[in-house]
């Protein structure tokens, strides 16, 4: 204690130096910012220890990636028109000239090897616009392709570009689609860009330009709120400040360490400035308080000031921490990072506080009696209304909150893929048009695998399973029938179609076609697995439809032979899966944070009553909205998952200043109508900015197009203000009732 005492006296009567110091430190962090990294993949969302994650990297070992594919749609003003082909021509061969283009198909490539798909000689004067239509029809009904690059009606045409590993890390795909969209800006034609390449590459640039609109508007908000509550321009700046450095110290933290800036951590920063301007704010108000009733030099009630806040705000700095910690428990290595990196950042945000605030009011004279008033009459009013009706506060909102927890046996955890984005979104509107005119997008495998007695795959004979494998695709087409499936059957119909009248043995060339097949770039079988694929494009579906073809799949192998196994895989299984797992790793992820906040509690305040009294106030506003998402049917996903473990960590932080306060006026032996008057009154006021910062802050959230983002802050904002509301009316209100308890 006394170490603490004489760093505390260091602070106070050495502002100045104490400044300096800080700046060196954040100089030193600052440092290590440049190092920072910046990786978007998609599948570090996958869970390490998930079978259909591992399914889905032995998958890939074995036929490479199912998901670098970038379709592009153009409508022609006539489709017969010969400067069209011309154009087409020019642009395709601009296309296979990338490096990170495996393979380009188009109207072309069937041309090339059927006569009846001859698209003409478009260089020629004799353009025959007959002949082109007959050939366009016959290339639209090609069992492989045709239904891909040609709309049923021929009013679009379509793309579709194949990539290889050059194009796997957002760098190269953002210069990619970039190129491509400046070969296609030229052409005089109208394009649409689709495909899951360009979503992933679209959703990274939406995280990156949130980052750009979110920091400006909540300092612009910070400054707003701040502004008009304290009136002072050094009480606007500190909390700002400390916010500011906190952020740097971070990011060199990450940059040390090499932690990565990924499609999780990009908010980090956004909830650093949002959450740790709280515990300057309660500095400030508490030195403001003090100042008003102490006749001290400003250097002594600074020192009185900081004894008392030091270990409330340390406190409560730790229960938030809990919150984000308990995401450490998932088996997604960066939402553990996450998690880990926010708890980190809180704590910093707490030591910031504590050397930043006291030094900078004390250096520039920063303190006023022009802070705190507009909401002393409020709740001057409102404390006179609970004494005089406490059981009314208890019971209505425990009425209300019955009312939607009731609804909680209802929540759904059906989640679709684009459920990310807005339906207004261009990409969702695209993505969906894509889906209208030409199947979906979003990738989908099903894998045969045939078990041989024999060590010699030779042996094997996969003529005899192709009526199995098209059963399945039937199946498939049936269920799915906005989609596109590929296998080794539509290879054979489309070969049949160019071998018609030659006489050529059937099953000589459809083993001819496995042979070629198995070394082609996008393969549909592997002899070395002994495994036939069935390979697809689907429109979007939820986890729930999913799971219901899943069950008709499984259904119908059990009419085939023993030694043939099916298996789904691809992003988009693994993508839902992983968010059902992770959904349901979150919400015991909620639990834990529970947990270790009673522990928490139990320490500080021993008693079953008080413990009770915080977990009531806390845990209602939490289950309240869950049965309000499940009142309006909206779905359990990863990002309001997570929104719950982090709410309730913030939220205890309110009932322990509440509480932390009322037992000090208890213990001056004040009785207990006027220690929680007093109680009210004075830490109510610092409650009710530090929250509505707070939800400011979330609230900027909701301007993101990425609906996770909007999700996550929408719910964090409400259920901080639900909580708020509970700490004004619900916890007062039991304290009265329960203060015999409380006392003894």
């Amino acid at each position: 204690m006394k170490i603490i005492h004489k760093i505390f006296e260091t602070i106070i009567y050495f502002p100045k130096k104490t400044l300096l110091i800080l700046a060196l430190i954040t100089t030193f962090w600052a440092t290590f910012i440049p190092s920072l990294k910046l990786d978007f993949s998609v599948e570090d969302l996958f869970s390490e220890y998930d079978l259909s994650a591992r399914e889905y990297q032995s998958f890939k070992s074995n036929f490479g990636r199912e998901d670098n594919i970038i379709t592009l749609i153009y409508k022609p003003k006539d489709f017969l028109s010969q400067d069209l082909y011309k154009k087409l021509d020019d642009i395709i061969y601009q296309l296979e000239e990338f490096n990170e283009v495996n393979t380009v198909v188009s109207l072309f490539n069937l041309s090339d090897i059927d006569s009846n798909a001859w698209i003409g000689d478009f260089m020629s004067p004799n353009w025959n616009n007959t002949r082109l239509n007959n050939a366009l029809r016959y290339i639209q009904k090609d069992p492989t392709i045709g239904n891909r690059i040609l709309s049923e009606n021929l009013d679009y045409g379509a793309i579709i570009i194949s990539l290889n590993d050059l194009a796997n890390n957002h760098s190269d795909r953002t210069q990619l689609i970039k190129k491509v969209k400046n070969i296609l800006k030229d052409s005089e034609i109208q394009w649409v860009l689709s495909g899951v390449t360009v979503l992933r590459t679209e959703f990274v640039l939406l995280m990156l330009r949130d980052n750009f609109i979110f920091v400006p508007f909540v300092l612009v908000i910070l400054l707003c709120v701040l502004g008009f509550l304290f009136r002072n321009w050094v009480q606007v700046f500190l909390p700002i400040l400390t916010v500011i450095i906190t952020a740097i110290w971070l990011l060199g933290f990450m940059g040390l360490f090499n932690l990565e800036i990924n499609i999780i951590s990009y908010i980090v920063p956004n909830l650093i400035f949002i959450i740790g301007v709280a515990d300057a704010i309660h500095i400030q108000a508490r030195f403001k308080e003090n100042l008003t009733k102490l006749n001290k030099s400003s250097e002594e009630i600074m020192l009185k000031t900081l004894k008392e806040m030091s270990k409330v705000i340390f406190i409560t700095s730790l229960t938030t921490s809990i919150g984000f910690l308990a995401l450490t428990t998932t088996s997604i290595k960066i939402i553990r990072e996450f998690g880990m990196e926010v708890s980190i950042g809180i704590m910093m945000a707490w030591l910031v506080s504590i050397l930043t605030v006291p030094s900078g009011l004390l250096a520039m004279k920063g303190f006023n009696d022009k802070s705190y008033k507009p909401f002393d009459k409020f709740l001057s009013i409102l404390s006179d209304k609970i004494i005089a009706n406490p059981w009314w506060f208890v019971f209505i909102p425990s009425i209300i909150s019955a009312i939607f927890i009731s609804k909680i046996v209802e929540i759904s955890t059906d989640a679709s893929l684009l459920d990310d984005l807005r339906p207004n979104n261009q990409l969702y509107q695209d993505l969906k048009f894509t889906e209208k005119y030409f199947g979906g997008v979003l990738p989908f495998e099903v894998l045969f695998q045939i078990k041989s007695d024999s060590s010699n795959n030779s042996n094997i004979n996969y003529i005899d399973y192709l009526p199995y494998l098209k059963k399945a695709q039937s199946l498939l087409e049936s269920e799915l029938k906005n989609s596109r499936f590929l296998s080794i059957n539509n290879l054979i119909e489309s070969s049949k179609r160019l071998q018609a009248n030659k006489g050529n043995n059937e099953d000589e060339m459809i083993k001819l076609i496995i042979k070629d097949n198995q070394n082609s770039k996008s393969k549909l079988i592997n002899i070395k697995q002994n495994t036939l694929r069935i390979s697809g494009l689907i429109e979007n579906k939820t986890s729930n439809q999913m799971e219901k073809i899943y069950f008709k799949l499984d259904s119908l192998a059990k009419s085939f032979p023993s030694n043939l196994t099916t298996q789904y895989t691809g992003t988009t299984v693994v993508a839902l899966k992983t968010n059902t797992y992770l959904v349901k790793s979150l919400s015991s992820s909620l639990g834990i944070a529970l947990f270790f906040i009673c522990l928490v509690l139990t320490i500080m305040f021993r008693k079953r009553s008080i413990l009770f009294i915080s977990l009531i106030t806390n845990l209602i506003p939490i289950f309240t909205m869950m049965g309000i998402l499940a009142w309006f049917n909206i779905p359990i996903r990863v990002p309001t998952a997570m929104t719950f473990s982090v709410a309730l960590g913030i939220a205890v932080d309110d009932s322990l200043h509440f509480l932390l306060r009322y037992r000090k006026e208890l213990s001056r032996g004040l009785p207990t109508i006027e220690a929680l008057r007093n109680t009210i009154i004075n830490t109510g006021s610092a409650l009710m900015i530090t929250t509505t910062v707070l939800v400011s802050g979330f609230l900027v959230l909701t301007l993101s197009a990425f609906l996770p983002t909007f999700q996550f802050g929408l719910l964090s904002a409400l259920m901080i203000a639900l909580a708020l509301i509970c700490d004004l009316t619900l916890l007062p209100a039991l304290c009265i009732v329960l203060s015999k308890t409380i006392k003894d």
